[in-house]
């Protein structure tokens, strides 16, 4: 066999991703997993968006099973424009925002567009699997800066500064957070916007949780007219609406920087899910998404509060914080795994395989994670969340045995 392409090594599987597949094949298998590993809510697609996604590809079936414009379809433009306007208070016009194949697509199409051979991308250690790899794949160098519990989480602005060279391109973070559901205090928020503008870097701030909070209030960096230059946004339709299995989300940002975008799409995705951008149009009227939200936001921070209880109650020795946002709770499980003689990452599959409990072990979010465990409390309702976690405690006890 020829020799694949050395980017192949370099780029890291996404454990979340394998875990997925683990799950899925003890599943065929027949066994019930407590799934507390990824941010897939169990909620379905609200029933009046599917009826109205229906209605509309039985109107216009061509226009439902057709290519949309790279760009995405006027309607969702126009949908997300008003959007950021009721919920955020922001003017974005039509040329700084396109669509994307979920958030996921838009991070890399960001790296790319951004970052050449060897610039350096600052991220927050712990955070999302992509980000360091969205960099490589781009040819740059991720540059991570610890975040500690100590701390709530919060970036240090000091020690931001310590890492950035005439190399570094851009700051790369999520508020609310993937893994530690740590949301951006206004404070840290606007020294992020001091550097950004002192050194001449670019922020890439993903919003993915953006209304997903439960205690505390999003920064829009829009909001503030000396971030727009430097400021690219990244969002998807995969975690409020709860439509993940639809790869739907958006960019917006400079409109340079979307245009960019915008060719780099031409020649991965070409265009993005017409069925899913029809639905967003209707999740997007603000009667619609307010009462959705209200819906959801209810459910998940009753699970939040029960895994937070239960994480007390069984796990006393796991050091965490109750997450103010997003769909996870990242716990310090140090004096458990040092008990059993496991690795996080050997805790996690051992977990799975004997106890049916997905769960991500911490090291998968950087180096900064090792020895946590992310438990999500969106993916269960709270008898299972509680059960999970007490199999949890019944796994270390009888390992310990």
């Amino acid at each position: 066999m020829r020799k694949l392409s050395s980017l192949v090594d370099r780029v890291r599987h996404s454990a979340i991703r394998e875990m997925l597949k683990e799950v899925a094949e003890l599943r065929l298998k027949g066994y019930d997993i407590i799934q507390l590993s990824t941010g897939q809510p169990s909620l379905p697609i609200d029933e009046e968006v599917l009826e109205y996604l229906i209605e509309e590809m039985r109107r216009n079936r061509l226009l439902a099973s057709s290519y949309t414009p790279t760009k995405g379809l006027r309607s969702v433009l126009e949908a997300i424009q008003n959007d950021l306007k009721v919920f955020g208070n922001i003017d974005v016009a039509l040329n700084e925002l396109v669509i994307t194949e979920g958030a996921t697509e838009g991070l890399l199409l960001i790296a790319l567009t951004i970052l050449d051979r060897d610039d350096e991308l600052i991220i927050m250690d712990p955070s999302y699997v992509s980000y360091p790899q969205d960099a490589v794949i781009a040819g740059a160098k991720p540059v991570f800066v610890e975040e500690n519990i100590e701390e709530g989480f919060q970036p240090n602005i000091n020690r931001i500064l310590e890492h950035i060279t005439p190399k570094t391109k851009a700051i790369l973070l999520a508020t609310p957070d993937n893994p530690t559901g740590r949301i951006l205090r206004k404070d840290v928020a606007k020294a992020l916007i001091d550097i950004s503008e002192d050194h001449d870097i670019w922020l890439v701030i993903d919003e993915a949780y953006k209304h997903l909070i439960y205690e505390g209030e999003h920064f829009w960096f829009w909001r503030e007219d000396r971030a727009r230059e430097r400021t690219i946004c990244v969002n998807t339709f995969s975690k409020d609406p709860a439509m993940t299995g639809f790869r739907l989300g958006y960019v917006y940002g400079p409109k340079e920087v979307i245009a960019a975008i915008e060719k780099f799409k031409q020649y991965s995705t070409l265009s993005s899910n017409t069925p899913a951008q029809i639905a967003a149009v209707y999740y997007l009227k603000p009667e619609v998404k307010k009462r959705i939200l209200e819906y959801t936001l209810r459910i998940y921070k009753s699970r939040r509060d029960k895994m937070y209880e239960a994480v007390k109650q069984y796990l006393p020795e796991a050091v965490t914080i109750k997450p103010e946002g997003a769909m996870y709770l990242f716990a310090n499980m140090k004096n458990y795994l040092r008990k059993v003689n496991l690795s996080d990452q050997e805790f996690m599959v051992k977990l799975v395989k004997e106890k049916h409990v997905a769960v991500v072990a911490g090291s998968s979010f950087g180096e900064k994670g090792k020895d946590h465990i992310r438990f999500t409390f969106v993916g269960e309702p709270e008898d299972r969340i509680e059960k999970g976690i007490k199999l949890i405690k019944e796994f270390i006890d009888e390992k310990i045995d």
